[in-house]
């Protein structure tokens, strides 16, 4: 009797340490999960403007296909996927996941040469991007109908029909002017209350421009210049955009926290440097 009491007091103990290790397993398993969730995903943004074929334009701000081309290609050897905000947003607030190396390719300024080179060579490799455009430039070049791969900007038509490949962002309505504001930077001197509204109804005129022709509402804003401000980063978000583009050049870091949608570092691509060069630092590869 004694024997069999022990034995079934032994077996008893093990029962509870058993239970106890799985438990504690799993607590941990929950805890490196939740853990991995706020470490988040690394994220690197690629900054493109104009692309041109004139060797004589190329600079800072300028690109030739051929480039362009290369760096496409790059990418996908080294195993990068694109995302485009919309991604980022599903993540953050739905938990969808991320490619393993996710990559964000944006072009400001909204050129039509994004359509003349840039669609057909993101859409012949499967690849998506995102373009802000600035309103009043694509209000303009859809009214007179122009469009020239040197000069002009995209029309609300391109726009619709590059939505396979681009995703439509906030660029501003017409904060590009030099002068004594620096994009959409409070002047010195300003009153709070006139920068707000200021602020507000520019970014309004783009977002009812791309609305107005059947487009999604942009949830980002890409600051021209990538001036932002306290100021600015408060309005936009009480407007309920949910991202914001900058031009500081760092590897971002996407978590569950809404907040690291904002002020999105990315790498500016211009003539004269190698993809490997380029990519290297954009990629800290």
């Amino acid at each position: 009797m004694k024997l069999g009491f022990r034995h079934t007091a032994l077996q008893a103990v093990c029962t509870v340490f058993a239970l106890c290790l799985a438990l504690a397993l799993l607590g941990r398993g929950r805890a490196e999960m939740a853990l991995a969730g706020q470490e988040g995903v690394r994220l690197p943004v690629l900054m493109y403007h104009s692309i041109l074929k004139d060797s004589a334009r190329q600079g800072q701000y300028v690109v030739s296909p051929t480039v362009l081309a290369r760096d496409l290609d790059a990418l996908q050897a080294r195993g990068y996927q694109t995302v485009t905000i919309s991604d980022l947003l599903a993540y953050v607030y739905d938990g969808v996941a991320l490619p393993d190396k996710p990559v964000m390719i944006t072009f400001d300024d909204g050129y039509y040469n994004n359509y003349v080179y840039a669609y057909s060579l993101l859409e012949q490799r499967g690849m998506r991007a995102v373009v802000s455009v600035i309103g009043s430039q694509t209000a303009q070049y859809t009214e007179n109908g122009v469009e020239n791969a040197y000069w002009s900007h995209l029309t609300l038509e391109r726009l619709a029909e590059m939505q396979d490949v681009f995703e439509v962002q906030n660029h501003s309505w017409n904060l590009h002017e030099y002068g004594e504001r620096r994009g959409c930077l409070r002047r010195r001197g300003e009153d709070a209350e006139s920068y707000a509204s200021l602020l507000r109804e520019d970014t309004e005129q783009t977002q009812l421009l791309l609305t107005e022709a059947g487009l999604p509402a942009p949830a980002c804003y890409t600051y021209p210049f990538g001036a932002c401000s306290e100021e600015s980063e408060a309005i936009l978000q009480d407007m309920g955009f949910l991202c914001t583009l900058g031009c500081e050049e760092r590897i971002n870091q996407v978590t569950r926290d809404p907040a690291c949608l904002y002020e999105m570092g990315r790498y500016n691509r211009g003539a004269g440097e190698s993809t490997q060069s380029f990519l290297k630092r954009a990629l800290g590869e």
